[in-house]
């Protein structure tokens, strides 16, 4: 049998062990029939149950797929791709090395840790959906099972429409290019033995749509009453992750109706402005997240947690000088009367530190950013574990999709579909109603036209979610290129203007997969690509 790639081949055969092991052999050793294998899963469902959590434990595992701290499950790619972004500025980023290579785009490579994280936790995240929907009959009537092969089928689509976009530019005119290979449960022992090879963006995206439209089937009346919590996915979750693919493929009625569904669910509601006024973003079952990653006191390893980099409060790097900021230029854009403009500290020194009413030992909130030497627009907005700063605990959740991005979704899709005026109409409900402080002089969206009015959508996007791993992807997907030239607290050697559809903005596959992977050659290796020629002079 020919070798696999050592990312794929890895998670494979640990698929394919469990299976056998776990399932196919009774416990002195015989061979069990098909029948009694199913025995075995409808009398014991903590198995099944067990599967799913190790679904989404790939989501905060260390080390997970890549043998170095710098990998701490997919909060390590929201950064890392935040990192690429415009509005997303680390202050001496070379002083210790942590997401610098993505900052200068050099983490492009084949070898690069970026790309063998990015992918190697995907993957992981689609073998161990595969191994969920290898486990049981597709057409039980159980309805606990029906929701676990649901959330199997919405993992996998999510991993793929993660990798979707950093390995190949948006779905619109580049649906026949090359993107990644499509694991399933139906070829993973052919593609264990003779590989696969790239399948075309439209043919990606068709699985991610497929899974989803089929969680929705086994999802529908019986997935709120079954979620544990917010790590897992329900049927709110699918439409919220079809949503988003559908914005990908410009499909915006469809993108319209997936968020309004979810708004309409009544299961979430956003913050108000009092809420947006302080420090938040690090717990679970927050009422305006609809999904999210847990973290726990004994996942937090050190350092190396979503909080210990993007943490400003925390015993972190932000501790230890390098700080995430916002694009300087980005941040003067934003209104004096956004309540969301707290969540950085401005050049007079106004943030949402200061709001913070109660006193943490012998100071506040904003004495400690001044004692840390926390600099102009350092991000304020991700407050510590338990509300205790200087916190040595990165114990803090992290949001993955929150209510207010389908708002923005709605407010797009309407724009850019069948009704302009609704969708500008939207946009400027949201924001008087839950960002905006002067009720006298209300927020109104000053574009018209459809792409107006996106653009304008897209600019409310980069304000709410920044921080959370969304800017790269948009940038992409709108074809925005990155432009950090108007960025004062961006050091020279980071300061870069690359236009849209440069080959240094898409990732190399690992060249461990192109090695090992018979059915790939580096013929089908995508183009090396370089910042420098964009470097702002």
């Amino acid at each position: 049998m020919n070798k696999f790639s050592k990312i794929l081949y890895t998670a494979l055969a640990g698929v394919m062990m469990a299976g056998c092991n776990d399932l196919d052999t009774e416990p002195m050793g015989g061979i069990i029939t098909d029948d009694q294998r199913q025995d075995v899963i409808e009398n014991m469902p903590e198995k099944l149950k067990d599967a799913v959590t190790a679904i989404f434990a790939n989501f905060y595992a260390t080390e997970g797929a890549y043998d170095d701290m710098l990998d701490f499950g997919y909060p390590t790619i929201m950064i890392t791709l935040d990192s690429r972004s415009q509005d997303f500025i680390t202050t001496e980023p070379g002083a210790y090395g942590w997401f610098e290579a993505p900052v200068k785009f050099q983490d492009n490579t084949a070898t690069s840790p970026s790309s063998r994280i990015i992918w190697g936790i995907m993957y992981n995240t689609i073998f161990s959906a595969n191994e969920v929907l290898g486990m049981i009959d597709a057409d039980t009537d159980n309805e606990t099972y029906k929701f676990y092969i649901g959330q199997a089928h919405a993992a996998r689509a999510y991993a793929y429409w993660v990798l979707a976009q950093v390995y190949q530019f948006n779905y619109v005119g580049n649906e026949d290019a090359p993107c990644v290979p499509i694991i399933t449960d139906k070829n993973a022992e052919e593609a264990l033995i003779n590989g696969a090879k790239r399948s075309s963006v439209g043919d990606v995206y068709t699985q991610m749509i497929n899974d989803l439209n089929r969680a929705e089937e086994l999802m529908d009346g019986n997935s709120h009453a079954l979620r544990d919590d917010n790590r897992y996915i329900d049927l709110d979750v699918v439409k919220a992750i079809r949503a988003r693919v559908y914005l990908c493929m410009q499909k915006y009625d469809k993108a319209a109706d997936d968020a309004y569904d979810v708004l309409m669910s009544g299961s979430f509601y956003p913050l108000s402005v009092d809420e947006a006024g302080v420090p938040g973003f690090n717990v679970l079952d927050t009422h305006n997240w609809i999904w999210g990653i847990p973290v726990s006191e004994v996942d937090a390893r050190g350092l190396y947690t979503f909080t210990g980099f993007m943490g400003s409060y925390s015993y972190g790097y932000a501790y230890a000088g390098m700080w995430q900021t916002i694009n300087s230029g980005f941040f003067d854009e934003i209104p004096d009367e956004d309540v969301r403009k707290s969540w950085w500290i401005s050049t007079d020194r106004y943030s949402n530190a200061y709001n913070y009413s109660a006193m943490y030992g012998p100071y506040t909130a904003a004495q400690y950013l001044d004692g840390m030497g926390a600099p102009d627009y350092a991000v304020t907005k991700f407050a510590p574990y338990k509300d205790v700063l200087e916190q040595t605990l990165g114990a803090c959740d992290v949001p993955l999709i929150r209510i207010e991005e389908m708002q923005l979704i709605l407010a797009e899709s309407l724009a850019m579909g069948s009704s302009p005026g609704d969708g500008k109409d939207m946009l400027e409900s949201f924001v008087n109603r839950y960002r905006w402080l002067d009720a006298e002089n209300p927020y109104v969206c000053p574009a018209t036209t459809p792409e107006g009015i996106r653009d304008e959508i897209w600019r409310q996007r980069r304000i709410e979610l920044w921080g959370e791993g969304m800017a790269y992807f948009d940038c992409m997907r709108l074809n925005k290129g990155i432009d950090r030239s108007n960025a004062e607290n961006c050091g020279d050697e980071f300061k870069f203007k690359i236009p849209a559809g440069e080959a240094v903005l898409l990732y190399q596959i690992p060249n461990a997969e192109i090695e090992g992977n018979p059915a790939l050659t580096t013929a089908d290796q995508n183009p090396t690509g370089s910042a420098q020629p964009f470097l702002v002079q």
